[in-house]
């Protein structure tokens, strides 16, 4: 009965570890699409940051996902 509750509480965990990326990911996704009104010789610099970031954030996305099965 207690393995139960342990399990749930597990995956409530992971449920909440994963929220937070997933609402970085929508900012950089909305940023990313800002950045398209920037001049081109501006533009370049802040969507690769954006890209590497946003990266980041799916590596640590599918790792918590990975945690939870």
């Amino acid at each position: 009965m207690t393995e139960g509750r342990e399990r749930g509480y597990g995956r409530q965990m992971v449920e909440s570890q994963l929220s937070e990326p997933q609402n970085v990911r929508l900012l950089l996704e909305e940023a990313r699409g800002l950045s398209r009104n920037f001049a081109f010789h501006r533009r370049v610099r802040p969507q690769t940051k954006i890209g590497e970031t946003l990266e980041d954030v799916d590596r640590q996305i599918a790792g918590l996902r990975s945690d939870q099965r």
